[in-house]
């Protein structure tokens, strides 16, 4: 990998073949985050991270996320993040490294805990949660698309030195070519709610009840879970309830093996 200089210095980055394979074999896989979150501590420490990716305009979905100690607490703040939260996020950091490549950039923002001016944006993500600054990788796309990648650090670690934030933007754009090939993976294919339910329904429909059809075929058809549990008038924790249990009823693990699933099953086509 290139290295990529910023503050003045220049710092050679680079990842055991070990390491890229199993983040090669995770793409696409339940383990991804945790793969990518045990290769960045090959680094530096991160105590957190959450790989996103941000369609046209407000439409954000987490892709993964995964924690080395505060799984629930970590889990709980992107729940709070993805629900509402992210509409206070834009426009606050300042860009602390940008490479500029072609029709795409690359853009390093980082924020402490006492940076976010929002009161509950701050205590629901931050404060509650144990959560003490973050460094946000993206990159963004032609069209206002964006790849993204938040590491965190908790309040016992102690925040990001300036050397750390160095290396860390060094890194990023591996690590987001990562993100963005697990998205590719992830993300399924734009097939209308009305053709998924019916799939389901002649596959699974003796096993599941008619709202975890409901939260399936919306996920199936890529809304995020904040859309499904607007769409459906229930909370978003609903949502995940009614989706883990279905995923356990079938034997899959995620929406997108539940995707594959269907498409194997030759109920579906995979393109549009």
């Amino acid at each position: 990998m290139r290295s990529w200089t910023t503050r003045g210095h220049s710092i050679e980055m680079r990842l055991s073949l070990d390491t890229i394979e199993s983040l090669t074999r995770s793409l696409g896989t339940s383990t991804c985050a945790r793969v990518m979150l045990d290769a960045l501590n090959q680094f530096v420490t991160v105590d957190h991270c959450a790989l996103l990716i941000r369609l046209r305009g407000n439409d954000l979905r987490l892709l993964a996320n995964a924690s080395r100690a505060w799984s629930a607490d970590a889990a709980r703040a992107a729940l709070h993040y993805m629900s509402e939260m992210h509409l206070y996020d834009a426009g606050e950091d300042a860009s602390i490294a940008i490479r500029e490549t072609g029709e795409e950039s690359v853009h390093l923002r980082y924020r402490t805990r006492e940076d976010v001016t929002n009161a509950r944006y701050r205590s629901a993500c931050y404060e509650g949660t144990g959560l003490e600054d973050r460094l946000t990788m993206s990159s963004l796309h032609a069209g206002g698309t964006a790849t993204l990648l938040h590491c965190y650090r908790h309040r016992g670690t102690g925040r990001f030195t300036d050397t750390e934030l160095d290396v860390l933007t060094q890194v990023a754009p591996l690590f987001l070519a990562f993100t963005e090939t697990h998205a590719r993976f992830t993300v399924p294919h734009a097939i209308p709610i009305a053709r998924w339910r019916e799939s389901l329904d002649h596959n699974a429909g003796a096993a599941l009840s008619s709202r975890e059809l409901d939260v399936c075929s919306s996920l199936l058809s890529g809304r995020t879970l904040a859309d499904t549990g607007e769409k459906l008038g229930i909370s978003i924790n609903t949502v995940i309830t009614y989706s883990r249990r279905a995923y356990a009823k079938l034997g899959v693990g995620s929406v997108r093996e539940l995707h594959d699933l269907l498409i194997r099953a030759g109920e579906m086509t995979a393109t549009v």
